[in-house]
């Protein structure tokens, strides 16, 4: 499953490190949470996609309800 924006993938690094890591290594405890509820390969996954083409971050369905 690609991540779905550039700051997704970065996360999703960070959650992957954790778990490479035996969560000794974690940025936060958000990041050990997320990474203690996935599995490995989701989260390598996850991590795995490549920056091309990606957004920054996502856009929200806030601008889609102003629009409908």
């Amino acid at each position: 499953m690609p991540s779905k924006s550039k700051a997704q993938q970065r996360y999703f690094g960070m959650v992957h490190a954790c778990k490479k890591s035996n969560y000794k290594d974690c940025a936060s405890d958000e990041v050990e949470g997320t990474a203690r509820g996935m599995k490995d390969k989701d989260a390598k996954d996850f991590a795995s996609t490549k920056h091309k083409g990606l957004p920054d971050k996502k856009e929200t369905n806030e601008m889609m309800n102003k629009i409908g």
